[in-house]
């Protein structure tokens, strides 16, 4: 029996062995397996690690989703937040629906991913499993940044531009490609995906009018995106797009252990690849040591991620893994790309794929799991010991080395952990953490004991006291003691800031 092509609806994963419903288990397996790590990291609070606080906070506080110049998505995810504020005071219930948008991207990244290719190119999705929970793992600790979300969002529509679509697979895809125009990497991505529909039309002559029909659209929404870059500039982008910011984010962000199981995963996905390009040639009998292969870089991306995510000052700046974000992910990319370009001819038969592909799949997603749990773990336990030592401090204001000194090099040393605790608190804080930077402790006193008082969200963000329209965040209590700490004691001031 000859091969369906490539363009043609599926019932079953090209052969008779191993039906669709059968493929369908194991990615939904993977998918539950993002989805019950997101709930787990919602939970453990990842969500507010470094800016995530801070912009929780501002949210509530001004009863607006925070958002940043044009990056409009967290304005769209943390509407639902901010109207959850009118209904419940619960602290619980609204930062899990602050965080679940950004936690649950990356099952909702495989889970759309598997509707689109399922019926016509099902071996494709193990590159979407590869790009959301390998690619992006080594940042993903950064839950709430826009770059690792654009990556997530994007990858239904890559390989929406590999193969035939549907009307409501259409319209699914154009919403999500709208997130792209978030943040400048959407230029690359749109126009990234652009090049592979142009490439791949080349060589796909059934679908070859639909494939050139996606390129000039792409064509078109890069060329968009890069007049909103020109026309909008973004000041912090700007300067952040240098090369010595490059190297350093690289240097800090992306050298030793993130790229060491990055590298094993990148081994093992082109393992994978190899492995379904040997089907039906005279090199078949090799397959075994690639199938060997592709498990042992799985494994050792684990056994280096979680070495890697049980110690916090070996991740503590992996914020900086978000600019190098879109090239290290590039490989899958690639990959997928050239899978579909050789499968358009030969579609691979059930056994050529899936009983490599789904288990190694279901097995990234398991480190993806594991190496998250463990960093928010760990992050848990960095904010149970900064509690304690911020609750037993005998003053509101609380220098930071006083109670933090041993927080050095984690991911508490940040500006945004003044906020966390206020989050930690509850609805009426009872102390303030100053900032672990001299010059930001000076800012923070002038808010404080100026005229009027008003309280350091962050040491650039001055807040009243009193709450706002939904009654969050009384902090007047609080002030309140600092004022008379201050009438017994007018130098105390002073001694805080040294």
């Amino acid at each position: 029996m000859q091969p369906q092509a490539a363009g043609a609806k599926l019932t079953r994963v090209s052969g008779p062995d191993v039906p669709l419903r059968q493929a369908a288990r194991w990615v939904y397996a993977a998918v539950g397996v993002l989805a019950v790590a997101g709930v787990f990291t919602c939970a453990c609070d990842t969500p507010m690690i470094w800016d995530g606080a801070y912009q929780f906070s501002f949210s509530l506080i001004q009863q607006q989703p925070y958002f940043y110049l044009t990056r409009f998505h967290s304005f769209v995810l943390w509407g639902p937040m901010v109207a959850l504020s009118h209904v419940t005071q619960n602290l619980t219930i609204l930062k899990f629906a602050y965080g679940l948008p950004f936690t649950l991207a990356p099952a909702f990244s495989v889970l759309v991913s598997w509707w689109v290719v399922r019926k016509r190119a099902p071996w494709l999705i193990v590159w979407a499993i590869f790009g959301a929970a390998a690619g992006p793992l080594p940042g993903q600790i950064f839950i709430i940044n826009d770059s690792i979300f654009q990556q997530h969002m994007f990858w239904p529509v890559f390989l929406g531009l590999l193969v035939h679509l549907e009307w409501p697979q259409v319209i699914v895809l154009a919403l999500l490609a709208v997130f792209q125009f978030s943040h400048q990497i959407g230029l690359i991505l749109l126009g990234g995906g652009a090049g592979a529909a142009a490439l791949l039309a080349t060589r796909d002559r059934q679908n070859r009018s639909e494939l050139l029909i996606k390129t000039a659209l792409f064509w078109m929404l890069a060329a968009f995106a890069l007049w909103k870059i020109l026309h909008f500039p973004d000041s912090y982008a700007q300067r952040e797009f240098t090369w010595e910011r490059a190297h350093e984010a690289w240097r800090w962000g992306v050298e030793g252990y993130a790229l060491r199981g990055l590298e094993f995963m990148w081994a093992a996905g082109l393992c994978v690849l190899l492995y379904g390009a040997l089907h039906g040639t005279r090199w078949v009998s090799h397959r075994r040591v690639l199938r060997f292969g592709a498990v042992f870089g799985v494994f050792a991306a684990l056994v280096t991620w979680t070495i890697w995510a049980h110690k916090s000052t070996l991740w503590s700046t992996a914020v900086n893994y978000r600019r190098w974000v879109v090239p290290l992910t590039v490989p899958f990319y690639l990959m997928a790309f050239v899978d579909q370009w050789i499968r358009v001819r030969s579609p691979l038969r059930g056994d050529a794929w899936a009983r490599v592909r789904l288990p190694v799949g279901l097995a990234v997603t398991g480190v993806f799991a594991i190496v998250l749990s463990v960093q928010s773990v760990v992050w848990v336990l960095l904010t149970r010991h900064l509690m304690r030592e911020v609750e037993a401090y005998p003053r509101a204001v609380v220098p930071w080395d006083d109670v933090a000194h041993w927080a050095h090099d984690t991911p508490l040393y940040h500006w945004g952990t003044a906020s966390y605790v206020f989050v930690l608190e509850g609805r009426q804080p009872r102390r303030i953490v100053l900032d672990p930077d001299p010059g930001g402790v000076e800012k923070q006193l002038e808010m404080i004991y100026g005229n009027p008082a008003m309280i350091p969200l962050s040491w650039f963000t001055p807040v009243a006291p009193e709450p706002g329209p939904a009654g969050w965040f009384d902090f007047r209590p609080m002030l309140n003691e600092i004022r008379r700490a201050q009438t017994d004691d007018p130098r105390r001031a002073g001694r805080v800031a040294r």
